[in-house]
């Protein structure tokens, strides 16, 4: 009798630790400094790469630097109020988005979105599914065939990502810090 109670309890703690993985959601964003916000974005594209196909992930590198530099390390209002840390625009429903403080009758609205880790997911669709984004999708095809992880290559790739013609200097210039911080 006690090796079948024994056998219960353990298969009842093996379902609750599988149901935990299977129905946890996306990590909670804690951060005070530079250096957290990096580790919370690298939780949550750690959580969002086990559910989809490696081929499809983002290089860490590249993910954390437009992270860093769209949102301004956490601190920016897209994503203080609408947990917006990728810089995604909508040109639809423009009633759901925030207009920019700025521009307020701009014909975009910065999208909100439920969770820091939300907008992360998005990102990683649109870069894996826009038309616009194909050259990149080509390069890292080739870098993972080469078996090379060059995230400077990707920089000039997502020129049209953002309207500011210096923004592959940009992300040069947020990766450098990065890098400093010892990521």
């Amino acid at each position: 009798m006690n090796n079948y109670k024994l056998y219960i309890i353990t298969a009842l703690i093996w379902l609750f630790i599988i149901l935990m993985v299977v129905f946890s959601g996306p990590p909670a964003f804690g951060y005070k400094n530079n250096k957290e916000f990096i580790q919370s974005v690298n939780k949550c594209a750690d959580y969002l790469d086990k559910r989809i196909k490696k081929e499809q992930q983002i290089p860490r590198k590249l993910l954390l630097t437009q992270a860093a530099l769209e949102s301004n390390y956490g601190r920016s209002r897209y994503a203080i109020e609408g947990n917006n840390l990728m810089g995604i625009y909508q040109f639809k429903n423009l009633e759901s988005g925030m207009a920019p403080s700025k521009n307020p009758n701009a014909p975009f609205r910065v999208a909100k979105f439920k969770s820091k880790c939300h907008s992360i997911e998005y990102y990683i669709n649109l870069l894996n599914n826009k038309d616009s984004y194909k050259s990149f999708r080509n390069e890292r095809e080739l870098q993972s065939k080469m078996r090379i992880n060059d995230v400077n290559r990707y920089f000039n790739l997502l020129y049209n990502y953002s309207t500011n013609p210096e923004y592959p200097q940009l992300l040069r210039k947020t990766y450098k810090e990065i890098v400093d911080m010892g990521f």
